[in-house]
């Protein structure tokens, strides 16, 4: 008997665990979005009045009897298992084919990470726990899926020529797009997101030294008025400019890599397509949200539509990738 037969059973079990691991994860970190942008106040009553009211805490988002809540609380005990379930594997895989260990044991890592982070500080009024919350997520997103495609078995003739040079682009790309990520998650976490109600700018006085200074302060505690409400400032329109300019240099990075990548032929161009739809529903929902004045789905939308782009930007360094450096990861 092969060494692959051996292993096939192996694999298979490891694959399913995997992409079953990564579509909870999306679950939950659309759902964990859902959750922070109503307690902030979108598409709250009184718009735009009642928006930075911090909810009591004897009544958080997805309490028992919310069914939202209580599909996400058990999305994320289920992955917590899963997650442990995928480790314990990739620390007993002998011989070839397996996902290494550094991987998947970073995914139980930040799984036991983000649990913490939920229970230990609920506050909305501390922007880096926002932060943590998404860009955790969205990093066990992009290294579940790139272990799946890599337990995938390869279907076609490798790279193509051109790929090698497109590699280091790809890799860029997907920098980018994590950085823009994280400035989307700061501008929400901000309560930025009303602070510029107008296309395409907000004005004078945004891009001011306090504003950037006071703005992207890691350790900022958001301050309170007398009806628990967040006090806005300058900086949150200094916030939001940044976003919608980093928007602006994503959008045009990554669109000219999903090109190029369409000119490989094969995978590369549904790749190439895939970021290209992407970026225009992005882009799209991004617009008609402020035009709209933020309604809670929309902007709901619009973190899922970027986990999508981060997904699909793995995927092209993935097929970029050569299998033997898989090896080491």
């Amino acid at each position: 008997m092969s060494s692959h037969e051996n292993t096939a059973p192996k694999t298979n079990l490891l694959t399913l665990l995997v992409f079953v691991s990564l579509l909870l994860t999306l679950v939950a970190v659309v759902l964990s979005a859902y959750f922070r942008l109503r307690t902030m106040g979108l598409s709250c009553p009184e718009w735009p009045a009642c928006f930075g009211r911090i909810l009591p805490a004897e009544r958080p988002p997805g309490a028992p009897g919310d069914l939202l809540g209580v599909a996400h609380r058990l999305a994320a005990a289920l992955l917590g298992l899963l997650v442990l379930g995928i480790a314990l594997i990739a620390l007993r895989w002998r011989g070839p084919g397996g996902p290494g260990r550094t991987l998947p044991l970073l995914v139980l890592g930040l799984t036991v990470f983000l649990s913490v982070l939920g229970y230990s500080t609920p506050t909305l009024q501390v922007p880096a726990v926002a932060l943590g919350n998404l860009g955790g997520g969205m990093a066990m997103l992009a290294l579940l899926w790139w272990i799946g495609q890599r337990l995938v078995p390869e279907t076609d003739g490798g790279i193509p020529p051109g790929g090698a040079n497109l590699r280091p682009w790809a890799l860029g790309g997907l920098g980018v797009l994590a950085l823009q990520i994280l400035l989307g998650a700061w501008t929400s976490a901000s309560f930025a997101g009303p602070a510029c109600p107008g296309l395409p700018g907000c004005g004078a006085g945004w891009a001011s030294w306090d504003g950037f200074a006071r703005g992207f302060n890691i350790f900022r505690v958001l301050e309170l008025d007398g009806q628990d409400r967040i006090l806005p400032d300058m900086s949150q329109a200094t916030v939001h400019m940044v976003h919608r300019l980093g928007a602006v240099l994503t959008f045009i990075y990554i669109g000219m890599v999903a090109l190029k990548a369409r000119g490989l032929g094969g995978r590369f161009r549904l790749t190439g397509t895939t970021l290209l739809v992407l970026l225009a529903l992005q882009a799209g929902a991004g617009v008609t949200a402020v035009l709209t004045q933020l309604p809670l789905l929309l902007v709901t939308a619009h973190n899922a539509i970027a986990a999508l782009l981060l997904l699909a930007a793995v995927n092209l360094v993935h097929l970029l990738t050569p299998r033997a450096e898989a090896k080491t990861a």
